[in-house]
């Protein structure tokens, strides 16, 4: 009879480290859902502000200063999208790659823009009163995009809107992998 009581007290010991493996496992992924869905959430913040900025830059009225902060900010916003890198789904990684890098190219094109108008207003403050039209130019100059950078905002615009149909992708997945693990996971 001891042998019989022995052998049902290993039974249930493998089966309590079945199920803290299988506890620990669904925690994993759990974890791993959590993850990703927090990217996924600063992606789409981070995806709006872009596409805010990139409205703005092609307003002549828009202060380059100001946008040129704010697209920084978009910088470190997607940067910390992308911070778990090795534990997002490839899907999710290739849509905050793809809307840093339009984000990157929309902060240089800003930046060379508040220099050259910061430039343009040190000159214009040494030429002490020069002609009217000479005025006119830098301040034409320093207020708006040029057409190079018009171009590049659009080229800008439209790989945003192909990173924008992939995060919608993207978010279906989650969704799909968020009540695949709430379905798995069972109160008992």
């Amino acid at each position: 009879m001891k042998t019989g009581h022995a052998g049902g007290a290993r039974g249930k010991l493998g089966l309590r480290i079945a199920l803290v493996i299988a506890a620990v496992l669904l925690l994993v992924i759990a974890g791993l859902a959590a993850v990703n869905l927090s990217a996924a959430v600063k992606f789409n913040q981070a995806t709006t502000s872009l596409n805010a900025n990139i409205k703005a830059a092609q307003d002549e009225s828009t202060d380059l200063s100001t946008l040129n902060a704010q697209q920084q900010q978009t910088d470190a916003q997607f940067a910390e999208a992308g911070q778990m890198r090795s534990a997002l789904l490839p899907q999710i990684r290739d849509a905050i790659d793809a809307n840093a890098s339009v984000s990157a190219e929309l902060t240089k094109i800003t930046l060379k823009k508040v220099e050259a108008q910061q430039t343009g207003s040190t000159e214009n403050q040494t030429e002490a009163n020069g002609s009217a039209s000479s005025s006119k130019k830098n301040a034409k100059k320093g207020g708006s995009l040029t057409e190079e950078q018009k171009k590049q905002v659009e080229e800008l615009m439209k790989a945003n809107q192909q990173s924008t149909d992939t995060q919608a992708n993207t978010k279906k997945e989650q969704k799909e992998t968020q009540s695949k693990t709430n379905g798995t996971t069972k109160p008992w």
